[in-house]
């Protein structure tokens, strides 16, 4: 008997954690980096600058959404929601997400999803960092061995 009752608790337990998770996923995307002298960042969340030896910049995008499920960030990946957007001029590289800046309603309750950044930049390369308008944004820099 008592282990029945053990079993049931860790059972409600369990269930409880599965319940509280929150979904994410991770995306990728690349620019490429030759012939730029500057890059500017200008993304809402945080920015975790890495150095690395190749001639791109790759940023990892890494998505949370709390009481969710994995296939809400999916979806709102699919229509282009976590889309990262490269302008050119000059030798200055601009990296946004201009889809990030509108509010996206599920059920009606805005949806809350956290965003944050490892980016890896080339050797030598200035790098600019805006966050988001409410100063929210955070940055780190390390350099990749």
């Amino acid at each position: 008997m008592k282990r029945i009752i053990f079993l049931a608790i860790c059972l409600t337990g369990l269930v409880g954690i599965a319940l509280a998770q929150t979904g994410g996923k991770t995306f990728t995307k690349s620019f490429n980096a030759e012939g730029v002298d500057k890059i500017k960042f200008d993304l809402p969340g945080t920015v975790d600058l890495k150095i690395w030896n190749q001639p791109t910049v790759r940023i990892e995008i890494h998505v949370t959404l709390p009481s969710s499920n994995t296939s809400t960030v999916e979806q709102l990946a699919k229509v282009g929601r976590y889309d990262l957007k490269g302008d050119m001029t000059s030798n200055l590289l601009v990296i946004t997400a201009p889809n990030l800046q509108r509010v996206v309603k599920i059920k009606g309750e805005e949806v809350r999803e956290t965003v944050t950044y490892v980016v890896f930049i080339p050797k030598d390369i200035e790098v600019e960092v805006s966050g988001t308008p409410s100063g929210m944004g955070a940055v780190s820099v390390q350099k990749k061995p």
